[in-house]
């Protein structure tokens, strides 16, 4: 199936998908129940004539056995049925999950999406909130289809820290390779999702790994159980062979040969003696071996759904650079995780076998005569000696590939935004200029605006009426700017920019607590931008890009456009480049600011309808500065105007 090419494609893509997966459900919801009260009914019905041979009901033994024979297995063949179906049942009822937000991410439906706490550095704090880059309605959680522990971590380091224009191009060609994969996309995140439930994921496994042996100063033990085991697998090999040669307990009427007697009281204390030693080894160490066990995997499960990722990640055709550079540590090799990570699999089922409710009595047995935990921990510490300097590197990689999926997944959902042209710039190229950005975090009715901000030397003057959508370009650009340095598409027809630092102050609050007032809190936060753009060195990759809306209106309005102007200037004199929003329609003619402004501006429509008058934006942005204000028309639209009363 041909990937979809439009974004009403890709809505339907979803809407079909999701269709299937519901029908799904229901059918085998439904079908589910009755074959459980089938499996129910024939595991009662196996009882009985298992009941009645055992009493010899009616002198006919067995055809009950017979009967209690085939009702067993038709027990087992419903039961292998039912636990496909719960399986098929529970995957459908994820996929539908799944496909829900999917849609719901396309419509920007943002309570139809699961919440995610993520931390956030106290630095980016107010970046993260002026340009609403996590929380409820933000773009992490448009992104965030991460679940595993490393990938989220992945994630939410290039969303904060960005990167340069040579990571960036490498990411944007794994992206654009995974972009039209949605088939493939969708098989790794349900893998991802098998992982969910785990919040340290593979990290306290990596921990395990970097250590040192359990068994430094400790390999008497494994020599001490190693020789138990030796006993008594010579001492059980001793008794069957002895009855096997005296066929079985002997003849009728005849002894056992004197050989044989010796050796069964020479191989029957051997085994209890031991059983005895590795009881009391049991009792002193089974239960810091049993940690190790839980440090290498908490839940049984969790290293088959990681083996099945490292299978994908490293089996996935990859052409760009990037994607093979990741495939390289992970592929079928001698040091590769895909071999490894597997082998470890089967370690951890040995490990896990004291929790299996069908084998538990097998882990006894093998506990006691052969101190089963210490030859599975030494397997467990000879595959960390191989492996273990690896292991972090390995999951590292996979959370950058459930990184690279997440960015694949914004870009397929969303076939007409592109990937931007991030390249180094000198003073006289540092600009951002985009033809039809648009707000990444509105639906498809957002209304997209040519914008360019720079050279240094100049600041982009943003006025307009109240809700015109002054502060929404702004965020426009600054969260463009964030996808584009993650390495992924934006909201654009075309964009260039070079790798940028932002800083923003838009949302200030005041503070009861601190007690400081919302005009201190805002000079605080803007002395902290003026100060990072004084820290930008010359020889920084980075761009210093400061984004201010409607600042310092705590005061009066000569004051304000006074400090404003200062403010802005000592910015600009840093070579920062940046826009500025304000109703104060003349803050581009002060002696600080006259040259270096590039004015835009927003306006409203008035219209009549019904006598009355009805205010409308259409959010094109305009040259020059705005003609019209709105405020007093607001109060008059509301009924708090001069002649309402």
């Amino acid at each position: 199936m041909n990937p979809p090419t439009t974004f009403d494609q890709v809505v339907e893509y979803y809407k079909g998908k999701l269709a299937g997966e519901e029908e799904t459900v229901k059918r085998c919801g439904g079908r589910w129940s009755t074959v459980g009260y089938i499996r129910g009914f024939l595991f009662l019905a196996f009882l009985v004539p298992l009941i009645m041979g055992f009493a010899s009901a009616w002198d006919r033994q067995t055809i009950w056995w017979i009967l209690s024979g085939l009702l067993f297995v038709a027990f087992i063949i419903v039961a292998l049925i039912h636990e496909r179906m719960q399986s098929d049942l529970k995957l459908s009822t994820l996929l539908t999950k799944m496909h829900k937000e999917s849609i719901a991410r396309c419509q920007r439906n943002w309570p139809g999406i699961r919440d995610r706490e993520i931390e956030i550095p106290p630095k980016f704090a107010p970046i993260s909130k002026d340009l609403d880059l996590f929380g409820a309605s933000s773009l992490f959680k448009l992104l965030g289809i991460t679940r595993t522990p490393l990938g989220t971590q992945t994630l939410r380091s290039w969303l904060i820290q960005g990167a340069l224009s040579d990571e960036v191009k490498l990411r944007q060609d794994a992206v654009a390779e995974l972009r039209p994969e949605f088939a493939w996309r969708e098989k790794f995140r349900i893998s991802c999702e098998q992982l969910s439930g785990s919040q340290s994921g593979p990290s306290k496994f990596v921990e395990w790994s970097e250590s040192s042996s359990w068994y430094d100063g400790r390999t008497w033990i494994l020599w001490l159980a190693r020789l138990t085991s030796l006993v008594s697998l010579l001492a059980i090999a001793g008794i069957v062979l002895t009855l096997m040669l005296a066929g079985g307990h002997g003849e009728e009427g005849k002894e056992l040969a004197p050989w044989g007697t010796v050796l069964l009281t020479i191989c029957g204390p051997a085994i209890l003696i031991s059983a005895a030693i590795n009881f009391i080894l049991s009792v002193f160490y089974a239960g810091s071996m049993h940690d190790v066990f839980n440090q290498v995997s908490s839940q049984t499960n969790e290293a088959v759904h990681y083996v099945a990722l490292f299978d994908m990640a490293s089996q996935f055709p990859a052409k760009s650079e990037n994607l093979q550079r990741l495939q390289s540590g992970l592929q079928n090799t001698e040091d590769g995780a895909q071999p490894n990570v597997k082998k470890l699999g089967s370690l951890i089922w040995l490990a896990n076998l004291r929790r299996n409710g069908i084998f538990f009595i097998l882990y006894i047995f093998l506990e006691f005569l052969f101190f089963w935990d210490a030859h599975t921990l030494n397997l467990l510490e000879r595959w960390k000696q191989k492996n273990g300097s690896r292991s972090r590197q390995w999951f590292a990689d996979l959370g950058q590939w459930e990184a690279l999926c997440a960015l694949a997944k914004l870009a397929g959902d969303n076939p007409d935004w592109i990937f931007p042209d991030v390249a180094a710039a000198t003073d006289d190229t540092a600009v951002i200029k985009g033809t039809k950005v648009g707000h990444p975090l509105l639906d498809e009715n957002r209304v997209p605006n040519d914008v360019q901000v720079g050279p240094p030397g100049t600041v982009l003057l943003v006025t307009g009426s109240n809700m015109s959508g002054k502060s929404t370009l702004l965020r426009s650009v600054g969260v463009n700017v964030v996808l584009g340095q993650m390495g992924s598409v934006v909201c654009a027809e075309e964009m260039t920019m070079p790798p940028m630092h932002i800083e923003t102050s838009m949302r200030i609050a005041d503070s009861l607590a601190d007690g400081v007032s919302f005009f201190m809190a805002e000079l605080k936060r803007l002395k902290e931008v003026v100060d990072t753009a004084k820290s930008h060195q010359g020889d920084n990759p980075r761009r210093m890009l400061f984004l201010l809306d409607e600042i310092l209106q705590g005061t009066n309005s000569r004051e304000r456009q006074i400090a404003v102007s200062r403010v802005v200037r000592k910015l600009i004199d840093e070579n920062a480049i940046g826009a500025i929003s304000t109703h104060d329609l003349d803050l581009a003619t002060t002696g600080d600011l006259e040259k270096a402004c590039q004015t835009v501006h927003f306006s409203e429509q008035f219209h009549e309808v019904d006598g009355k008058k009805k205010m409308t934006f259409d959010y094109r942005m305009k040259s020059g500065i705005a003609e019209t204000t709105n405020a007093l028309k607001l109060l008059e639209i509301v009924g708090l105007g001069e002649d309402d009363s």
